[in-house]
């Protein structure tokens, strides 16, 4: 018949290597999750800053004061399509 302190150290081993199988499981679940979370943030600021959106220039009514490599005629408004998305 076994005696009781190798039965006791058995389980011991036992709750420990589960505890050490889920405790790894959950830190490398977090971890995927944490990259995968900052991978799609980086790529979405990424391609909104890329975006170039055209912006209606108020002050300028006719196409000669219009005339820049940025800006261009249409609609008889000016348009520029140098901002930044972010301003």
């Amino acid at each position: 018949m076994r005696d009781r302190s190798s039965t006791e150290k058995r389980n011991f081993s036992v709750f420990a290597a589960i505890k050490l199988v889920i405790l790894t499981f959950f830190f490398g679940s977090l971890m995927f999750c944490g990259f995968s979370t900052g991978s799609l943030i980086i790529s979405y600021l990424t391609s909104s800053f890329a975006t170039v959106t055209p912006t209606f220039v108020p002050g300028i009514k006719d196409a000669e004061r219009c005339d820049s490599p940025s800006r261009v005629w249409r609609d008889n408004q000016c348009w520029d399509y140098q901002p930044n998305a972010a301003f």
